[in-house]
């Protein structure tokens, strides 16, 4: 009985609420480096060419518990145009929301070690509702249920992005849309929607022989929803291996350890979890892997001077 009460519980919100308060899946503190084009599309290369997988798990011993799966893949730069494609799942009790984008970003340099990045989002998500899923208590059929539908919904983000030796600015906004989720009937009138929000992100390294600093800040602006706030900081040696750790205003802290070798294959794991439970659920911690190919060879000196003067005469 308890558990179809939370059902019915959790229907009321779900019709209410506004889909931003359902983002707890994207609050990922961790390897944000990797996946920064999800949220800004000026960030797709600016790190060289590579595909990444990520998958997190949040409230892991939970049934219906947040689940997020996505796959990144940033093409080499063709003159100034770096182009990327994102993949991403994202699944919450009786939703299955699906995300398929494509990212466009053109570099502007701007002093021989500093450079801006202009980019542009295009791609849509589909989100498939699974009412059959939610328990009821009694089996007449319940006219809330009518309005709760599956959807599509167009993505249309832009972004900016500054990289200097030592540190970097970004703003994005992953989609400018502002999507009413569900359709209003003369008995129910809805609330939840889907709300473009800014993103925000910076990061610097400090350096000191093969023992690097990396601070990084992340700050979302997210309608009818508090703000998010989160950083992480990390020791990174000899860029083959880190070790870190990050907080956020939702009071979640995470530590995390990554790994890189010569061969431009690079890991990483997570174990995040909350510092203050109010309930069995949010005890719960979140797991995190990351995996990284980096698909750029380093090319000599020679080669780099070369490919920049084939570029200014073009």
């Amino acid at each position: 009985m308890l558990g179809k009460l939370n059902s019915c519980i959790f229907l009321l919100f779900f019709i209410t609420a506004p889909a931003s308060t359902l983002l707890a899946q994207e609050g990922s503190l961790l390897f944000n480096r990797t996946s920064f084009s999800i949220y800004n599309p000026a960030y797709t290369g600016t790190d060289g060419a590579s595909v990444s997988f990520n998958t997190r798990s949040q409230w892991k011993n939970i049934e219906g518990a947040p689940r997020t799966n996505y796959l990144i893949y940033h093409m080499p730069k063709k003159k100034n145009v770096h182009l990327g494609f994102t993949a991403q799942n994202d699944r919450v009790f009786v939703e299955n929301k699906t995300f398929f984008t494509v990212d466009y970003n053109y570099q502007l340099q701007l002093t021989d070690d500093r450079f801006l990045y202009l980019g542009l989002k295009g791609g849509g998500f589909y989100n498939n509702i699974d009412v059959n899923g939610i328990e009821r208590i009694y089996d007449n059929f319940n006219p809330a249920l009518s309005v709760i539908k599956s959807y599509f919904t167009p993505v249309i983000g832009v972004g900016m992005h500054y990289k200097a030796p030592n540190y970097f600015l970004g703003i994005g906004v992953p989609s400018i849309f502002n999507n009413k989720r569900f359709e209003d009937t003369k008995d129910w009138e809805t609330t939840a929607s889907d709300y473009s929000y800014l993103h925000f992100s910076a990061g610097g390294s400090i350096k000191l022989k093969d023992i690097s600093l990396n601070p990084m800040i992340v700050y979302r602006s997210i309608p009818n929803s508090p703000n998010l706030f989160s950083g992480t900081v990390d020791l990174s040696f000899k860029e083959k291996i880190s070790i870190g750790a990050g907080y956020s205003n939702n009071e979640s802290m995470a530590v995390f350890i990554t790994s890189k070798n010569k061969w431009g294959f690079e890991w990483g794991y997570g174990y995040e979890f909350t510092s203050t439970s109010i309930s069995d659920v949010t005890k719960e911690p979140a797991h995190e892997i990351m995996v990284r190919i980096n698909l750029e060879k380093k090319a000599k000196p020679e080669e780099d001077k070369s490919e920049q003067q084939e570029d200014e005469k073009e």
